[in-house]
């Protein structure tokens, strides 16, 4: 029989930060290691009156008759290993009862121990209250709260402190990867949008909680044949991504599409897979089809202990494809024991609906051209008619039509609605919600998108949805930003990217952080602006996101324009250019010719301005990007003296913006010369009368304010016409002056000033 033997201890648990991945690279090395950790740290725990119960693979197991001892002693660690490459060390410590058997030691507290040691800092030391209540006595030792989680596992409370004194790390929640126990909650409808208020500022406030657990859920293995594609059916694991991470209350993070599709196809180890993504679990699943239905196959991998949790298999019919997401999140939350949302409940849906709108989404999601895209409406328009149930197939034909500017997109984001209510569908009336007020946005009723958004925003909140709450954050940020809201715009993009960041959502962070770029743009401030478009660009560049990447690229190089640099604003143009070259993106290829030509235009380089600004409508043929081309082009051959060329491109022009009174005043100066340049002295005191006349109206409020004020001051003083010679001149001098102050930082307002044409500009009004 065994002896045992019960007593108050202090407990401390020890892990070594990265080893797993070490052993991987490095087998001999992780070896050599536990032995350095044993020859360093057995020494300390003796002089501490310790004992060295167990080593479990790189993590120990100690008690201490006092919390005195065992914190001296964790302490002692963390000094001892700081200088040794690849030990740093977690440390857990908690006080209580133990039983101690056959050189093992049983109990709840030995279990709150090892709970307590991931909230470690590396580097740190990571104490219960119990421990801490101890130190307070001690004045030599600091401490501070890190918080009350829900502990996997312990029923009672725990509060959780690390030490700040001695030089050790303080724990970062942030950084905290510790799995935590869920609280169970649920969700009831009818919620106010009054809610929004008290909401809003819980999650800003708090956060809304630490998730319990995270998962990347890898694309679904399809075994099709050479005669029967069923690649389309991967999609289902985009549907289950989603179902995953709206029904969970909140209290699982799940890898967004875009970030697991990096590792679709991918040979590398599940494990590596966990690590990279940093996730507590992988789930990965396959469909093979057979006569009459499909054998499903599931794992669910637990990377923390290295092991399956569970592995499952099932024969689902023909007709009840649409029950596989159902049947997996079911099981996943079960085996996570996370309960389901009140309210969800798998509808039956018609199985040749359901395979119409997953062909649907696969052609939309695939498509490299128009007939692709309208195919892709054609299939989700049939499957909607057949089955209005898939309230999914609904919301994804409105965002189709929404993208092609069809007005009936707000019809179908309305079915949705009222289909989601009346199948209890919060995650789908959040949704719905959004995007009606998406489509209310982009009619100019900010205050019908508005209500739209906070209603969603409430649902999302109470769900715990951090997704959702993500996206509606950002939809209202826009709506702010084109209200000129600025203020409001930032900060709620920031909240947005907070929201993402918890979520470690790639996808959301480098989306959110390019509009955050956008504001700065707007603000001035250049160099912050380049700064969240260059984080963006990381994100972008690492999930190999290449159309979403030459956007950014693009924007960086607007940037640069906008600060006058045109050698970097050229270089960026062509970076983005390359990408969309390689995408055979036409439209895209068109903007970013169009960029680089105007950016030529504004360094005297007018030939190469000219040839972009013709290549551009070339690929993209619409009147307004060519009159917007043709613009430049005439500005362009009047620089270049060639009269005859710039008179025929800025007539169509103007014809063509005849009543935009903008557009007219950035144009007629140029005309007004050419008249004169060819003795046409009655059209040419026509155009400066009409000039003159909306000049005493308004401004020009074109970004070539400044070339429309010089070339009018230079051809007034040709006219002899000194007052409104010196008054456009001043009109220059003064904008320069006024943007160079609005500029944040020193450097880009002087590379600002040092453009050729602010030079010239700047000395012609101090020689007036």
């Amino acid at each position: 029989m065994s002896k045992q033997k019960r007593k108050l201890a202090a407990i401390v648990f020890t892990d070594i930060v990265g080893f797993t991945k070490l052993t991987s690279i490095d087998q001999s090395r992780a070896s050599d290691l536990l032995n350095e950790q044993r020859s360093l740290l057995k020494p300390i725990v003796e002089k501490n009156n310790g004992t060295w119960l167990k080593e479990m693979g790189d993590g120990l197991l100690l008690i201490f008759d006092t919390v005195t001892d065992a914190v001296n002693a964790a302490i002692g660690f963390q000094h001892t290993v700081k200088e040794v490459d690849h030990l740093k060390l977690r440390i857990g410590i908690h006080q209580g009862e133990i039983l101690i058997t056959n050189n093992d030691v049983i109990g709840d507290d030995v279990n709150i121990a090892s709970r307590i040691e991931p909230f470690s800092a590396p580097g740190g030391i990571a104490i219960s209250n119990k421990v801490n209540d101890a130190l307070v006595r001690e004045k030599d030792f600091e401490t501070k709260y890190v918080g009350k989680p829900k502990l996997k596992g312990v029923g009672q409370e725990v509060k959780i402190f690390c030490i700040t004194s001695h030089g050790l790390q303080e724990t970062k929640l942030s950084e905290v990867s510790a799995k935590l126990e869920t609280n169970k909650t649920k969700l009831y409808l009818g919620i106010a949008a009054a809610l929004l208020i008290s909401l809003t500022s819980y999650i800003l406030v708090s956060g809304g909680g630490n998730e319990s657990e995270s998962i990347a859920v890898m694309y679904m293995d399809v075994n099709s044949s050479e005669n029967d594609d069923l690649s389309y059916l991967e999609t289902l694991t985009e549907d289950l991504i989603f179902d995953l991470s709206s029904r969970s209350s909140g209290y699982l993070r799940v890898a967004e599409t875009a970030t697991v599709k990096k590792y679709k196809n991918s040979d590398q180890e599940i494990q590596e897979i966990a690590e990279k993504m940093n996730v507590d679990y992988v789930f990965k699943s396959s469909l093979k089809p057979d006569v009459g239905g499909y054998h499903l196959r599931c794992r669910l991998y637990d990377a923390y202990y290295q092991k399956d949790a569970f592995s499952n298999k099932w024969f689902i019919e023909s007709k009840n494809l649409q029950s596989i997401t159902g049947v997996l999140v079911q099981n996943i939350l079960k085996e996570l024991n996370i309960d389901l949302l009140d309210g969800y409940q798998k509808i039956e849906y018609n199985a040749e609906a359901y395979e119409n709108y997953l062909r649907s989404k696969n052609l939309y999601t695939t498509s490299e051209n128009e007939d692709d895209n309208l195919e892709a409406i054609k299939l989700m328009r049939t499957a909607v008619s057949m089955d209005e149930n898939i309230v999914m197939a609904i919301l994804y034909l409105g965002q189709m039509l929404y993208e092609i500017g069809d007005e009936k997109a707000s019809v179908y984001f309305e079915r949705a609605l009222s289909k989601s209510k009346s199948l209890q569908d919060n995650a789908g009336i959040a949704e719905s919600l959004r995007k009606q007020g998406m489509f209310l946005r982009s009619k100019k009723d900010f205050d019908g998108a508005i209500n739209k958004f906070s209603e969603s925003l409430a649902i999302s909140t109470v769900m715990n949805d951090k997704n959702s709450m993500a996206k509606t954050f950002n939809s209202i940020a826009i709506l702010n930003y084109r209200s000129n809201d600025l203020d409001k715009a930032l900060q709620n993009w920031l909240h947005a990217l907070s929201l993402s960041e918890e979520l470690d959502d790639k996808p959301k962070i480098s989306k959110y952080t390019n509009n955050i770029g956008i504001w700065y743009r707007k603000d001035n401030d250049f160099s912050k602006a380049i700064e969240y478009y260059n984080k963006s660009l990381l994100i972008k560049e690492e999930l190999k996101d290449n159309r979403n990447l030459s956007k950014t690229l693009n924007n960086i190089g607007e940037v640069y324009f906008d600060m006058g640099d045109y050698v970097k604003s050229i270089e960026m143009f062509n970076k983005s250019l390359d990408i969309k070259e390689k995408l055979n993106d036409s439209k895209g290829k068109a903007a970013s010719y169009f960029n680089r030509g105007k950016t030529y235009f504004f360094d005297r380089e007018y030939e190469n301005s000219i040839s972009d600004l013709r290549q551009s409508s070339y690929l993209n043929e619409s009147l307004p990007n060519i009159q917007k081309n043709n613009r430049y082009i005439g500005m362009s051959h009047y620089y270049l003296s060639n009269i005859d060329s710039s008179k025929f491109y800025l007539e169509d022009c103007y014809e063509f913006y005849s009543g935009n009174i903008e557009k007219e005043i950035s144009i007629l100066p140029y005309l007004i010369d050419s008249y004169l340049e060819i003795g046409d002295r009655n059209k040419s005191e026509k155009l400066m009368n009409v000039f003159i006349g909306y000049i005493e109206e308004s401004e020009p409020k074109e970004e070539d304010y400044l070339i429309t004020n010089w070339i009018a001051h230079k051809i007034f003083k040709k006219y002899r016409k000194d007052d409104l010679s010196e008054e456009f001149l001043e009109n220059a001098y003064l904008s320069i002056k006024s943007r160079s102050k609005n500029i944040k930082n020193k450097k880009d307002r002087k590379k600002y000033l040092d453009t050729k044409l602010n030079v010239d500009i700047i000395k012609s009004f101090k020689q007036m």
